[in-house]
């Protein structure tokens, strides 16, 4: 008979322990805190240009004088009316100073110079269009006197103005030599033919750029009738007319200048007026002739720039701006040939052609070489361009 056997349980198979699930508040309170809050946006604040103090009004007052006077450079001619209270400038931005305000009255180079709390007013005094800078002591002394509130017109002050104004025509008269515009015209017109033949070579010589011993330079000088050339040859030759006469006469050249501005000259035919007022302005300002001789200058300088180095490495061809330059190799030369050439240039009587594969040919026709003669260059490209073949 089978015998009962007692059954036995299996042991459990061990799996992993599953996590106790977390309550909903512990999750959502993680999730909250999981997902940042953006940043706050900070928004500057603009600033504020703060108010322009507001202009200062004279307040209205006896008039003790009123005439034109010029400030600025280039002359403005404008009107000053001096008061018991202050004076006023009738400018762009009217101009109105009390004389509390006033700290100093001087005259200086020309000009009476009135310092005040901000910035100084100067200005001169016109005759019949024409600064006239001998008149700034007596005006200086009148707006003095002013400056006190009164003004005496029969007092010393202002007849001293007076009869400085009356004598400039009998002291141009005792200046107006007809040798001062023949020197000045004379040394005008050599200076500027002079200047207009050597500036060309001159820059040329300022702005050519160092090679190497063995390389070969092209430059291309401008012509002398360039019309930058023209101009800052003239503004040279004028700023050196005004230095020699005023160096010769002092003021008695720039007396006879303004004098004659002024139309105080006898009277001739118009072209010779005109000649003589031209000539007198030269004198008068040789300030405006070294600015016109330095934007000539300047923009003389990208067509200077433009040059072409020749050595063992290629061509290093320089534009006039720069971002155009170009640098181009010997093997991509394709022939190098040899042109027939005005010997004021080149003294060989040729000129040398390089062909390149895709790109435009370079002469030296039209250029200065530098560093050699043409034969030799071409006897250098010859080797160079054995040095490169493939």
């Amino acid at each position: 008979m089978p015998t009962a056997t007692k059954a036995v349980e299996a042991p459990a198979i061990p799996t992993k322990k599953e996590k106790a699930a977390k309550p909903k508040k512990e999750k959502a309170a993680k999730a909250a805190k999981a997902a940042k809050a953006p940043k706050p946006v900070v928004v500057k604040p603009e600033r504020v240009k703060p108010a322009p103090k507001p202009r200062f009004v004279l307040p209205p007052s006896g008039v003790l004088l009123r005439g034109p006077i010029v400030m600025g450079y280039p002359e403005q001619k404008l009107q000053i009316t001096l008061e018991q209270l202050g004076f006023r400038i009738n400018a762009k931005e009217p101009i109105d100073v009390a004389w509390t305000d006033v700290r100093e009255i001087k005259s200086r180079r020309g000009r009476v110079v009135v310092r005040t709390k901000g910035r100084p007013v100067a200005f001169g005094i016109p005759v019949e269009g024409v600064a006239e800078p001998t008149l700034a002591g007596p005006l200086s002394r009148v707006v003095k006197e002013a400056s006190g509130g009164s003004l005496d017109l029969a007092g010393s002050s202002f007849l001293e103005l007076q009869n400085a104004t009356d004598s400039l025509r009998d002291h141009f008269h005792d200046e107006d030599d007809p040798l001062v515009p023949t020197v000045v015209g004379l040394v005008f017109g050599l200076a500027g033919l002079t200047f207009t033949a050597i500036l060309p070579d001159a820059l040329a010589i300022a702005t050519r750029n160092p090679i190497a011993p063995g390389a070969y330079l092209l430059d291309y000088p401008l012509a002398g009738f360039d019309p930058r050339i023209l101009v800052a040859a003239f503004a040279a030759a004028a700023m050196l007319a005004a230095g020699i006469v005023r160096v010769a006469m002092g003021k008695a050249a720039t007396a006879w200048a303004r004098g004659t501005l002024r139309g105080w000259h006898e009277a001739g035919r118009k072209p010779i007026v005109l000649a003589r007022r031209g000539l007198a302005a030269i004198v008068l300002n040789p300030a405006i002739a070294a600015a016109v001789l330095l934007a000539a200058v300047v923009l003389t300088l990208p067509s200077l720039r433009v040059q072409t180095i020749i050595d063992g490495s290629g061509f290093h061809i320089m534009t006039a701006f720069p971002l155009f330059d170009d640098n181009r190799a010997w093997s991509s030369v394709t022939d190098v040939t040899t042109i027939d050439a005005p010997t004021t240039q080149h003294f060989e009587g040729v000129a040398v052609v390089f062909t390149f594969k895709d790109k435009g040919p370079l002469s030296t026709l039209d250029g200065r070489l530098r560093g050699g003669s043409d034969r030799q260059l071409v006897t250098s490209a010859q080797k160079w361009r054995a040095e490169h073949a493939p």
